[in-house]
């Protein structure tokens, strides 16, 4: 980033979070990625602190300088009054735009209330941009779905300031978006960005066709510009990725290799063929479907069983509905798949609801046969690109849905559809069974992709652009 611009990012999550009275990074791959550039730049992040009802005692300070180790940059944190922060972020973001732009409509669920406080919490946000800006030249990073106003607020405080939003999320095509009732709101907040960047080309068009249908703009499809109330934005798509070689690195070492032996020992796993899910406790994620998929694929193939265990971490989520719900379905259906066909000193699924380290993920992903992706809808899915990075031994099978945005990004991945149950479930056996050979051709052309296109060059290549607006 050019050194006279000031480079403020903007996001709901804390890069650094206060655990036991002292700060600790937050796992994650943006901020891994962002957080030595933030160092460098010694710039500004601007993130939700939460609401002061949840911290015991003395609320933490607004500012704070992090790393804690190397102080470089500021923290900024914006506290949230409790009703403000449940319309903002359950409300408005995840009770609404969530399942909107996941194309899941029947968890769609809306009040006004959720609307006016999500505006709100964008102008909070934008006011502490403003706060930091200072009066010299700044650019501004958003990012995500619970900042789709700030920019409008933004620049009606600095008209000057260099905005973008990257949209992690998928954007859905305009029969969907229009259920809205806001979208005029939502697209002309989007268009105060200079540089929009989503995950693929697709969500790029869908985006397009809704500015072009919704508001009549001038939009060029080809070059990728919007041209509206004498401003032009900028849409690119940006594959976001992972940090390849820090879990090549990881699922290498020792202690990998450690935990995973233990792993496997206490779990009684050992001498079997093991399969991996790591999914948060979403229904996006497609849990059921790929239950379903192991169910019938112990029905069809009993020759797996005593020989094949399936491990579906699922990370705990919001506390609220519909999550609380199908937290519920999915253990139903675990339970019902273990009776089913469960022997003395074998069972099917190892159902895990519980949170791994990175190091500790990347060394299930190096040791597990097969990996399943089964989203119904996802921006992109860094899941897949964890498991192909640390992948070292050439082992295993990607099976991705081909509603995961990973999988137009993943050369030698197998494409399934999950709601195609019984192809699943052929697919995990093909994958079993596949030689060794062509499994390591093409998790050599799916590393190397990843390798040369990882998070890092995600980060430059949005920063290049931003360094050619004006």
């Amino acid at each position: 980033m050019n050194r006279t611009r000031r480079l403020i990012v903007v996001s709901n999550r804390e890069p650094y979070t206060l655990k036991a009275g002292r700060l600790e990074k937050t796992v994650g791959g943006l901020v891994s990625a962002l957080d030595p550039v933030m160092q460098v730049s010694k710039g500004v992040w601007v993130a939700s602190g939460g609401v002061p009802g949840e911290w015991k005692g003395k609320k933490p300070k607004k500012r704070v300088k992090v790393p804690p180790e190397n102080p470089s940059y500021i923290l900024h944190r914006v506290f949230l009054d409790e009703g403000v922060f449940d319309g903002y972020y359950n409300g408005y973001s995840n009770r609404f735009l969530w399942p909107l732009c996941h194309i899941t409509l029947d968890k769609i669920y809306l009040k006004r209330s959720y609307w006016l406080n999500y505006r709100r919490a964008n102008r909070l946000f934008a006011e502490a941009v403003i706060e930091e800006a200072g009066r010299g030249d700044v650019v501004v990073w958003l990012h995500d779905y619970h900042l789709a106003l700030c920019a409008g607020e933004i620049k009606r405080m600095r008209k000057d300031a260099v905005v973008s939003l990257f949209w992690h999320i998928p954007w859905p095509s305009y029969d969907v978006f229009r259920i809205c009732p806001q979208r005029q709101d939502i697209l002309e907040g989007m268009l105060a960005n200079d540089l929009l960047g989503f995950q693929l080309d697709l969500f790029k068009y869908n985006f397009l066709r809704c500015v072009d249908l919704e508001l009549g703009a001038g939009v060029d499809y080809k070059g990728g510009y919007i041209h509206y109330k004498d401003h032009t934005t900028r849409v690119r798509a940006f594959p976001i990725s992972v940090d390849f070689r820090w879990f090549e690195k990881a699922a290498s070492s020792k202690g990998a290799e450690r935990f995973l032996e233990r792993f496997v020992k206490e779990r009684g796993l050992e001498g079997l063929m093991l399969g991996l899910s790591v999914d948060r406790l979403d229904y996006t994620k497609g849990i059921i479907k790929c239950l379903e998929a192991l169910e019938l694929f112990f029905m069809k193939y009993p020759r797996f069983k005593d020989r094949f265990t399936f491990v579906q971490i699922a990370v705990p989520t919001r506390a609220v509905e519909p999550y609380l719900s199908y937290r519920e379905l999915v253990r139903r259906k675990v339970a019902s798949i273990n009776k089913r066909f469960s022997r003395a000193r074998w069972h099917p699924v190892e159902y895990i609801e519980d949170r791994f380290s990175q190091q500790e993920l990347a060394a299930l992903y190096r040791g597990s046969d097969v990996a399943i992706i089964s989203s119904v809808y996802d921006g992109m899915n860094l899941v897949a690109k964890e498991y192909i990075a640390s992948q070292v031994d050439l082992r295993g099978t990607l099976l991705i849905s081909q509603f995961a945005g990973a999988a137009e990004d993943i050369p030698g991945a197998v494409i399934i559809n999950p709601y195609d149950i019984e192809s699943c479930a052929d697919a995990i056996k093909t994958a079993l069974e596949a030689e060794p050979a062509r499994k390591r051709d093409a998790l050599r052309k799916a590393r190397e992709h990843i390798k040369k296109n990882d998070i890092y060059r995600w980060v430059d290549n949005i920063l290049k652009e931003l360094r050619n607006i004006k």
